[in-house]
């Protein structure tokens, strides 16, 4: 229009700003989320299977107008999530809060109307409310995760099914726009949008319209944080961007034409003609990858160039569009990672250990071809999620597998576990595992990797040699029962003989033995019996000196019989003292004196020997001597 007027551009635009308010876009995006739904679904957490039931209520909606046209909508929901698991009677019940976002963008939509674009959502696009301290672990994320799919998922279905419920008509508004207020609302007097942008593109100039697309393009090149460039159908460079002029600290007059070859690598220059020359010749895409000079630092580095070439209607090539990215640090870095994951895959098959990532919010498992070897394990047995693994963990070793999980992931205690696991063949092999969790900025874990290891080997050897050192032991038990031998004669005395050598390390074993049979039987005598004992030293003399002193200790009183004459002279000459020692000559003296000093059934037993004696002393009857 003239004289002030609008431009039919201007007043599309109009049109839509009057029709698109945010009440519309409020009320078409709450549509789009299931209202009062219920589903269900299994749940898998560390081996426990749970069933899930989701309940949704929609509430407020925010919108909010973005500068390009587009509108960001988030939508407030109450869920109510209940988990019922297999073997236990409690159901827990979890309240969520959570926000939806969408964004809608409004689009020309034949032949008058504007479509609500809504772009698919993602993962991002759905975030939960922080829950109170000390309410978040591991089971509350994994509930997170599975309600985020379900909800995308119902999204994403009403979207499919709500493409004709997106669609606004623009029919009545612009009739009365354009001054037909009377006009009826289907009435079609008005040409469509299209054909009214068309015949304005058919009457401007075509000089005009070149030149203002050559503005447009130089403007959007040095806007572009990369090299920009276009060429003329002979490949002779007619512009380059800022970012180009700044790389190579030359002007444009330079690098126009030919004149970029100058910072071509001379070894590049071949090849890059080459593929240049075929593009321009065939119309095919241009793409190569060469090295530039970059006057920074004086370096060449390897830049990927590609190019499209524009055509006109007749389909002749009239420009040639391209760009040019420096890739020498992403390749640097590339290479970097190349290094570090053929050292770490060196090192983990000199390690003999197998590598595993757990996608704990995907609930995917990788297995490396190493740890699937060593468990027996084939690539296409191999489900590829946490229940693939639990259910080839034996039956006994879950429960603590679980609580070693359970405890890393809720409270970060160190992963290190040890379980037995079912091979393809039906065995099982012994498998000692490590692994480490990532948590996000809430608190939630949401990968871990760790090593597993085949320990059945070292598990068969540890068995071995526990059994042998059990029999060793009980060997040596029994020798020193042989050895150190203790009697009970009578009732509360003990006697221990001792023969061979006496040495300081079989003295000590005597006082355990002893020590641990005067607790045991409560005697009120032991007798330590040196006859067999042919020499002692010092340091055995003392240990036989500290012996009867711990006898006393415990209420008995420690008697030494049968000492020899070389011993006696061995004791003399080191000069120890005996005095508090009780000494007898021989093992039946030790034995009168602990019966004497039992009082009565001594003195009973010599009672009736004398009563026996008299009998066989006392004259025979007359009778008899008569006989």
């Amino acid at each position: 229009m003239e004289n002030g007027g609008l431009t039919l551009e201007e007043l599309g635009r109009s049109i839509v700003d009057l029709v698109m308010t945010e009440d519309l876009i409020r009320r078409r995006a709450t549509a789009l989320v299931p209202v009062a739904c219920r589903e269900e679904r299994e749940l898998k957490v560390l081996g426990k299977v749970s069933r899930l039931s989701l309940e949704v209520q929609p509430g407020d909606a925010a919108v909010t107008r973005g500068t390009s046209g587009a509108f960001d909508v988030a939508i407030q929901l109450a869920l109510t999530v209940r988990v019922e698991t297999a073997g236990e009677d409690e159901v827990a019940v979890h309240a969520l809060g959570a926000t939806v976002s969408l964004r809608i963008t409004p689009r020309p939509c034949a032949p008058l109307g504007i479509f609500l674009d809504v772009a698919e959502p993602a993962a991002e696009s759905i975030l939960f409310a922080e829950p109170q301290a000390g309410a978040r672990d591991f089971l509350r994320g994994r509930i997170e995760e599975e309600v985020r799919r379900e909800l995308l998922r119902l999204v994403r279905d009403r979207l499919a099914d709500s493409r004709a419920e997106r669609t606004v008509d623009l029919e009545g508004p612009l009739a009365r726009a354009l001054g037909l207020a009377g006009a009826e609302p289907g009435a079609r007097d008005a040409p469509p949008p299209s054909r009214v942008r068309l015949a304005a593109d058919q009457a401007a100039p075509q000089g005009a319209l070149a030149g203002e697309l050559d503005t447009q393009l130089r403007v959007f090149g040095d806007a572009m944080p990369f090299q920009v460039w276009t060429a003329r159908p002979d490949g002779r460079l007619d512009f380059v961007n800022r970012f180009v002029l700044d790389y190579f600290d030359r002007t444009e007059a330079q690098m126009l034409g030919e004149g970029w070859l100058a910072v071509l690598h001379p070894d590049d220059v071949q090849k890059t003609v080459a593929a240049w020359t075929l593009s321009l010749e065939t119309g095919q895409p241009y793409h190569t990858e060469f090295r530039l000079w970059r006057a920074r630092d004086q370096t060449y580095r390897e830049h990927v160039a590609s190019a499209l070439p524009q055509r006109d209607r007749a389909g002749n090539i009239v420009r040639w569009i391209g760009g040019s990215v420096d890739v020498a640090d992403v390749r640097k870095a590339e290479a970097a990672l190349r290094r570090s994951e053929a050292r770490y895959r060196l090192f983990a098959e000199a390690s003999n250990e197998g590598v595993w990532f757990w996608n704990i919010r995907e609930d995917t498992v990788e297995w490396s071809d190493r740890l699937l070897e060593l468990v027996g394990v084939r690539r296409e047995a191999w489900g590829g999620s946490f229940m693939s693994f639990f259910e080839r963990v034996h039956l006994d070793d879950r429960s603590a597998l679980q609580a070693a999980l359970k405890a890393h992931l809720e409270q970060r205690r160190p992963f290190e576990v040890e379980y037995r696991i079912r091979r393809d063949d039906g065995s099982y092999r012994d498998v000692f595992t490590r692994g480490m969790a990532e948590w996000d900025d809430k608190g939630v874990p949401f990968q871990m990797a760790g090593g597993a290891m085949d320990i059945t080997e070292r598990k068969r050897q540890q068995a071995m040699l526990e059994e042998r050192l059990e029999i060793i032991e009980r060997q040596q038990e029994a020798i020193r029962a042989l050895s150190t031998p203790i009697i009970e004669v009578w009732k509360g005395v003990l006697t221990m003989p001792v023969l061979g050598v006496l040495d300081e390390q079989r003295s000590q074993q005597m006082m355990e033995v002893l020590l641990e049979a005067v607790a045991r039987t409560r005697c009120r005598h032991a007798i330590i019996d040196l006859t067999g004992v042919s020499a002692v030293d010092a340091a055995t003399a003392d240990h036989v000196l500290r012996l009867i002193d711990a006898v006393a200790m415990l209420g008995a009183q420690g008697i030494v019989v049968g000492i020899r004459p070389e011993v006696a002279q061995t004791v003399v000459s080191l000069g120890l003292d005996l005095s508090n020692i009780k000494t007898l000559s021989n093992l039946r003296e030790g034995l009168r004196f602990a019966m004497q000093s039992s009082g009565m059934t001594v003195r009973r037993r010599r009672r009736r020997r004398a009563h026996r004696e008299d009998e066989d002393d006392a004259p025979a009857p007359p009778s008899e001597r008569e006989g």
